[in-house]
């Protein structure tokens, strides 16, 4: 069982996210998706298991651990610390397996950079699947802890796993997400795109506003945008940049509405999908068009790299210490 102490700015129960949109209902899942498929591989988690855990956002929580554990931290660089029940403190190193004992408390700090991590437990957090998953919905309140944010005094249990020895491996840092303050989105180009308005759009550097959540993150600067009330509502996916009647730019985050009305002349890459979970404001973006074969090519990088350390770490867990651990390195 974990207590919650400290909630943190932002701590919400998230996995690998929803496949109902046909119903209206928002993908959702962890933002920070290879973060999210890394830090379950640290701990022994399958990828087929969709486990849940815990994503934070700028300012972790305080985490007070009943029952041993094994847990990884994979994201922004979150400072942390582990506290026994004697008092003694260990040091909480990010993207490795972690164990904890019962009894232990784990203070998740600020990030000077990115906005989120994702923290796994190995046997993944133990609530109530909603629509196939058991990640948070914030708007629609449901999943997770009761639809919300964590709070003090919540309690979090997890599905049981052997024990088993951790994985002596910490990931590359080539497969870990950027976490900017600068950020080059590659895009792809939709039928909304004029010639005018992609030039706008891959001419300038924008700052992301404080208006960023996990539904979108709103550019700073403006554009010339076409505006049509009678515009019908069409498909939205993560990723997508719609540009409101004002001008300004919305990048489409896991937890965005299904539909839309506004245009969407863009749309990030799959490979860097990941980056929209460590937006921050004030960071700096800028969205450079390319080629659907391009996009092909970087997804397939990407996903090679992340399949690699999975396999390798899943090896680790299925008895083969010896095993190379390729894009995850060893000690």
């Amino acid at each position: 069982m974990i207590e919650v102490i400290r909630p943190g700015m932002q701590s919400t129960v998230q996995d690998a996210g929803r496949r109902v949109r046909a119903l209206g209902v928002p993908a959702g899942g962890a933002a920070d998706g290879a973060a999210y498929r890394l830090a379950n591989a640290l701990v022994g988690n399958a990828p087929e298991s969709r486990a849940a855990g815990l994503e934070v956002t700028l300012a972790g929580p305080t985490l007070l651990f009943h029952a041993a554990a094994l847990v990884s931290l994979c994201g922004a660089p979150f400072g942390g610390a582990l506290v026994g029940a004697d008092g003694a403190g260990r040091p909480f190193a990010p993207w490795r397996a972690v164990p904890v004992r019962a009894g232990d408390r784990l203070s998740i700090g600020g990030t000077p950079a990115g906005a989120r991590a994702f923290l796994a437990v190995r046997g993944g957090l133990d609530v109530p699947e909603v629509f196939g998953s058991r990640g948070t919905d914030l708007r629609s309140a449901f999943g997770g802890m009761q639809g919300r944010a964590l709070r003090a005094g919540d309690r979090l249990a997890w599905s049981p796993l052997p024990p088993v020895r951790p994985a002596r491996a910490f990931v590359s840092p080539e497969l870990r997400t950027p976490v900017g303050p600068d950020h080059t989105l590659r895009v792809q180009v939709t039928p909304d795109a004029t010639p005018d308005l992609l030039a706008a759009l891959t001419g300038q550097v924008f700052t992301v506003s404080a208006q960023a959540d996990r539904m979108g993150a709103r550019l700073g600067g403006v554009v010339a945008a076409p505006h049509d009330p009678a515009r019908a509502s069409v498909p939205n996916v993560p990723g997508m940049v719609q540009v409101s009647p004002d001008g300004q730019p919305i990048v489409l985050l896991p937890d965005a509405g299904t539909h839309g009305g506004y245009p969407t002349p863009l749309v990030v890459i799959s490979a860097d999908l990941p980056r929209l979970g460590q937006l921050r404001p004030g960071d700096r973006v800028t969205l450079h068009p390319v080629t659907a074969a391009q996009a092909r090519a970087a997804l397939w990088a990407h996903e090679r790299g992340l399949r690699q350390a999975e396999w390798a770490l899943r090896h680790w867990y299925a008895g083969a210490g010896s095993a190379p651990l390729c894009c995850a390195h060893a000690d």
